[in-house]
């Protein structure tokens, strides 16, 4: 049985009902997650609730900020992307290898060109973003973007503020292994699943699932971004009935960007210089070399024959 031919009579919630309950699931332990993790961290670092809610919103860079905010992170994510999923493989009867398609022997050529998607696709998400932030949007929507930006940047920059491997370990960790498992799971496993069933036309499953992966982020600027790199996890996805490859090119992804986060703050540390990285990756002779191994990685998937 693959990821997306299960069509047993005992998954009942493989519809737009389906798709309600797996977002409630997600609302409802997003605020498990959020108090549970204010509990669990105010006992292990024996400060009050308070201080651990503020340091959550509004890091002030010292070691237990980064702390609390690594691990708070690691909490919540857990709660509202893994415990939603399982419960949503349990009420259909079903096991994560119905959705995740993980009984499926891997291919080092598959895996070459996943990797290379998710590596080139860091300068091109880039300029992409930029080319948004050139538009004149109106006022009220650019003051809505630069805060959800400032919000999003700040946190981040407290989570990536690494000064040994070990703590590089930590965050590929939470925030490049965890996320290319369970979000591929939610949204390449179970949406795209759901979106297929319900649409019947895969390309319209494909683009919605990419839809929801990107407004699920909460972030203005790069959505289109985040939207093409949906699309193309759930091609991926699609096409070969498994989530091994689009769960290897998300963790490239993430995994790059919290390495090169990484080594620019060691560099700062031994030179005092720290390099923009987004003017490197959207220079000319790195965008441009990218985009075309990008697209030309994307093409070499697409010559495979869809697995069955």
């Amino acid at each position: 049985m693959n990821a997306f031919n299960l069509t047993s009579p005992k998954n009942i919630f493989l519809n737009i009902w389906g798709l309600v309950i797996l977002l409630i699931f997600i609302l409802l332990f997003q605020i498990v997650g959020y108090f549970g993790s204010i509990q669990i961290l105010s006992v292990a670092y024996d400060v009050t609730t308070e201080e651990i809610k503020n340091q959550m919103q509004h890091p002030d860079g010292t070691a237990l900020a980064i702390n609390i905010g690594r691990w708070s992170n690691l909490i919540q994510f857990f709660c509202y992307m893994g415990i939603p999923g399982i419960l949503f493989v349990l009420i259909n009867r079903a096991n994560l290898n119905d959705f995740g398609g993980y009984s499926q022997k891997i291919e080092s050529k598959k895996i070459l060109w996943g990797l290379l998607i998710g590596a080139t696709a860091l300068p091109v998400i880039q300029v992409i973003t930029k080319l948004i932030k050139q538009i004149p949007w109106p006022k009220g929507i650019e003051n809505l973007a630069m805060k959800m930006e400032f919000s999003r940047n700040h946190i981040f920059e407290n989570l990536l503020d690494m000064q040994s491997y070990t703590e590089l370990l930590v965050c590929l960790f939470i925030l490049a292994l965890l996320p290319a498992i369970l979000e591929e799971f939610i949204f390449r496993g179970i949406i795209l699943k759901i979106g297929i069933n319900q649409f019947k036309k895969p390309k319209k499953a494909i683009v919605f699932q990419g839809f929801v992966f990107a407004i699920m982020h909460f972030t203005f600027y790069e959505f289109s971004g985040i939207f093409l790199m949906g699309i193309i996890f759930g091609y991926i996805a699609y096409k070969f009935n498994n989530l091994w490859y689009n769960s290897i090119a998300h963790f490239t992804f993430n995994g790059l960007t919290v390495s090169i986060h990484f080594f620019i703050l060691q560099n700062f540390k031994q030179s005092g210089v720290m390099i923009d990285v987004e003017s490197i990756l959207n220079n000319f002779f790195v965008a441009v070399p990218a985009a075309f191994i990008f697209g030309y990685s994307i093409y070499q998937l697409k010559q495979f024959k869809t697995n069955e």
